[in-house]
């Protein structure tokens, strides 16, 4: 007898090449998933991103697991304006209380053309960064036409419990939402150094080319965006960017969960903060400048985290650091003689061991680790005799990196 639970299951079978649902009344043909995506080109991080959260919405199974996409065929490829690509996506739905499942979802992926804002705010949570019990980390709203930026970073302190860590979304009207998503998670894993910046790397790559993908939240409804699972001492970090394009008002919450408990206890609350680190929401994240460097002059010093840029809580508390913030160096670069000349951007680590994410003239450039003292090349710029023009440097100070740092623009060693 089939059990109306296995009626609503997604069955992994396929008959004459199109993916089946297996049900009572036998099976029945799959209506693909419509992802709509942005970006030029939309990469490979959006689009698996906007296939997990598609699953999400779709499988009821999916809501409180890890989804991750493990193979899609024909191959992801990243997505150009106005495109579209027709994949069968396999996911795997990961949970500590229950077992490992597997499905098989049919979408269609298309590149749609939509109005892009930046962030006008910027959500940070990062205290306690380290805790070992479950606990509401961030609560935020955002409202209609409002875009917002999350950063967080947090570890799990117990040494012998997992916690889950969930970025979720709430919908409290009785009105569907539509929101404009881009996101990237790193870890777990035990080096805050690289998943800060391995989410920072994933981030920036898609920030700069406008990619996200567009998210429904049904009235009265909560979505996870990110569902991490963390072992003992385990760290995660992550960066998302939410616009929230259609609807009035939509709840934010970062929430850390003990294995087996469905939500924080009261007495999580008492402990608010660390001494070390921030929470809270800050100015508008982006800092732009124009500056100048010719082939022969003096070095461009360019800081990142220092104190003369550092955003503020409407309380006036600093962001130490500038987590999260992305600044753009537009500098006009010049080379006056008659031979190229190449020109080097160095790292110093001003604040102890740090890793940057690049992107110099469209290109990402993934960045070394910098110990304090002992400067490091990020790359070099070929400058052509006689040549004036405008080199963009576009960075973001990572989570677990030591801020500020400066770059140096000057003759290569």
């Amino acid at each position: 007898m089939t059990t109306p639970s296995a009626r609503r299951l997604l069955c992994v079978a396929a008959m004459g090449g199109a993916l089946m649902w297996a049900g009572a009344g036998g099976a029945q043909p799959v209506a693909p998933l419509p992802v709509s995506v942005t970006g030029g080109p939309a990469p490979l991080e959006t689009l698996r991103l906007a296939i997990e959260s598609a699953t999400r919405a779709a499988l009821p199974e999916a809501r409180e697991a890890q989804v991750q996409v493990v193979d899609v065929s024909p191959p992801l490829a990243p997505l150009g304006p106005g495109a579209s690509a027709a994949v069968r996506a396999t996911v795997e739905l990961s949970s500590p209380s229950g077992p490992t499942q597997r499905r098989m979802l049919p979408v269609v992926l298309t590149n749609s053309i939509l109005p892009w804002s930046d962030a006008q705010v910027l959500l940070v949570s990062n205290s306690p960064e380290t805790l070992s019990f479950s606990k509401v980390l961030y609560s935020g709203t955002l409202v209609s036409g409002q875009v917002a930026r999350l950063l967080y970073h947090h570890q799990n302190g117990s040494k012998a419990q997992r916690m889950t860590l969930e970025v979720t979304l709430s919908n409290p009207t009785s009105a569907a939402l539509t929101l404009w998503v881009t996101g990237a998670a790193a870890g777990p894993a035990s080096n805050e150094l690289a998943i800060g910046h391995a989410a920072a790397l994933r981030f920036l790559d898609q920030e700069t080319l406008h990619a996200g993908f567009v998210m429904s939240i049904p009235p009265n409804t909560t979505m996870p965006l990110f569902v991490q699972d963390l072992p003992p001492l385990g760290l995660v970090s992550g960066l998302a960017q939410l616009a929230l394009v259609g609807g009035d008002r939509l709840n934010l919450q970062v929430v850390a969960r003990l294995g087996g408990e469905a939500d924080p206890p009261t007495d999580s609350y008492a402990p608010d903060f660390d001494a070390t680190h921030q929470r809270g929401a800050f100015g508008q994240p982006a800092i732009v400048r124009a500056l100048t460097y010719a082939a022969g002059g003096p070095p461009l010093v360019m800081t990142l985290g220092a104190s003369a840029d550092l955003l503020h809580a409407a309380s006036n508390v600093a962001l130490q650091g500038n987590y999260g913030v992305v600044y753009t160096f537009n500098v006009e670069v010049s080379n006056p003689t008659d031979a190229p000349v190449l020109a080097s951007l160095v790292m110093h680590a001003d604040g102890g061991q740090a890793r940057g994410t690049f992107i110099v003239d469209g290109q990402v450039v993934d960045g070394p680790v910098v110990e304090a003292n002992a400067p490091q090349l990020v790359t070099t710029v070929r400058l052509a005799p006689g040549l004036t023009r405008t080199l963009q440097i576009i960075t973001m100070p990572e989570s677990g990196s030591n801020y500020p740092v400066r770059l140096l623009l000057g003759p290569a060693p």
